[in-house]
């Protein structure tokens, strides 16, 4: 299994591109519209790549929430 963390203030607009970007140290992918009508919901695609072994979930979750 493969996973992938984000925080809600890793989320920038961009005003130049006039865009939304996840953007988490060297990684920088574009927020979409799920929809062409909703302004709303954004959705984010991934490459397998792009993702990590689940293997790991444990001690990035201690890292987030600073249980260490």
């Amino acid at each position: 299994m493969l996973y992938r963390i984000f925080k809600k203030d890793e989320i920038h607009y961009i005003h130049k591109e006039r865009k939304y970007f996840m953007k988490q140290n060297e990684f920088k992918k574009q927020l979409v519209p799920m929809n062409p009508d909703n302004q709303v919901n954004d959705k984010l695609t991934l490459n397998i790549k792009e993702l990590k072994e689940i293997t790991n979930l444990i001690k990035e979750l201690e890292r987030i929430l600073e249980l260490d």
